[in-house]
């Protein structure tokens, strides 16, 4: 005996054929108690005044999925005063809570279609999330929500010259970071790849470049989850948006680089608490530790004077 298409969907659960209607690589946001996932429903009435619930799929491919399978992995719900996120184990829902003012900094991080979005605690912990990059736009919006102040400042450049980064990437990234508003967000530093650089152990290498962005209340650290390629370089479509609010800072220093060579990296470390964010910088950014100065945020004891020359 054949079973047809329509046999199976005339079997099903009204709510279980909706939810695998709906269901794709994306985030998809919950809005009424019938889109939350079966297993995640008890929770409804805690969740339900969330500014934002996600619920997040599983990696499954489209065409293996039936109406009633466990097609959602975790939920997430931006209350007014914390972050709470539900992770479905084999049996039971694991929680976790985490107060908004507990979150200092963000990575959005992206290889091709796989996505991790990682929520950094003044406690030196995180919370990480992985997700599919076709849902970029819906993480963005949380994420500038999370870290948003209740009335945005001004853009104060100072000295700071205007940098126009030649790299494509670069120049697509810092235009895509300013939907509607060409000057938000600026490059303050600026290292382009393909440098030729040293690792910690001396070796040769061509730098992957990186930039580091601010706007009124955040700094912003693009990357691309390296420091340094090989000499023969090679496709590289990894990426990561380190976003810093600068009133969470409490010190930052610049540290040399062990090695001698002009070509070895520095690291620019900035402190939030018990988190500690370190990115390598071939050329020693300046510009952005007299920017954190006049953010009033505190150089670290043992860090060399941001107005000193190089």
């Amino acid at each position: 005996m054949t079973t047809t298409v329509s046999d199976w969907r005339a079997a099903a659960d009204p709510d279980d054929l909706r939810e695998y209607d709906r269901f794709g690589p994306w985030i998809d946001q919950v809005t009424q108690p019938v889109d939350l996932p079966r297993r995640f429903r008890p929770w409804w009435p805690e969740l339900s005044g969330a500014r934002y619930v996600l619920k997040v799929p599983r990696p499954y491919d489209r065409a293996q999925v039936r109406p009633g399978m466990d097609l959602y992995e975790s939920v997430i719900a931006v209350l007014p005063e914390s972050l709470c996120v539900l992770q479905a184990g084999p049996t039971d829902i694991v929680r976790r809570d985490v107060a908004r003012e507990e979150i200092v900094a963000t990575i959005q991080f992206s290889d091709l279609l796989v996505g991790r979005w990682s929520l950094l605690l003044s406690d030196g912990s995180a919370v990480d999330i992985r997700y599919n990059t076709v849902s970029v736009p819906t993480i963005t919006e949380v994420d500038r929500y999370l870290l948003s102040l209740p009335t945005p400042g001004e853009w104060s450049p100072g000295s700071t010259p205007p940098l126009r980064p030649r790299d494509l990437f670069f120049r697509s990234m810092t235009a895509s970071l300013n939907p509607g508003n060409p000057s938000r967000i600026r490059p303050v530093h600026v290292e382009e790849p393909g440098q030729p650089c040293r690792t910690d152990r001396n070796r040769r290498r061509r730098s992957a470049g990186m930039m580091v962005l601010a706007s009124p209340d955040d700094l912003v650290i693009f990357h691309r989850g390296m420091a340094a390629q090989p000499l023969f370089r090679r496709a590289n479509y990894s990426s990561a948006l380190v976003t810093i609010p600068f009133r969470l800072m409490t010190s930052f220093e610049v540290r040399r680089p062990a090695q001698t060579s002009p070509a070895s990296f520095s690291q620019l470390v900035v402190a939030c608490g018990q988190q500690v964010i370190t990115q390598p910088c071939l050329a020693r950014p300046q510009a952005v530790a007299a920017l954190l100065v006049a953010h009033g945020v505190p150089v670290a004891d043992r860090a060399e004077p941001a107005a000193q020359g190089a």
